[in-house]
């Protein structure tokens, strides 16, 4: 398993096929992001939510954060894997919003 973003089909609360943005592997995800979201009170980003257009901001702040605790606590291939997916989200989030009223799912 893993967790990436998706966007919401508002017609019928699906989720539209062609879009996803990568997370990390579930394993990877349990290990090391949810203990960071955890002791930076991450509020915005967690596995099984929601994301809003209005959130992008408080959002890109709280990727930024995780990265600055990847570089300091993770190490090799675990902090390359990290922040090259906090990168990828900072790149692709601000365009996922297709309109204001666009609602992400990150699980």
């Amino acid at each position: 398993m893993s967790v990436s973003v998706f966007r919401i089909n508002k017609e019928d609360d699906s989720f539209e096929l062609d879009f996803g943005i990568p997370v990390a592997r579930e394993e990877f995800f349990t290990k090391f992001w949810q203990p960071a979201m955890n002791e930076l009170g991450i509020i915005h980003i967690k596995n099984g939510t929601e994301l809003k257009k209005e959130q992008l901001q408080p959002i890109l702040n709280e990727l930024e954060k995780l990265r600055h605790w990847a570089e300091s606590n993770l190490q090799n291939n675990d902090l390359n894997y990290m922040v090259s997916r906090i990168d990828l989200l900072m790149r692709k989030l601000p365009g996922a919003f297709k309109t204001d009223h666009t609602t992400l799912w990150m699980g």
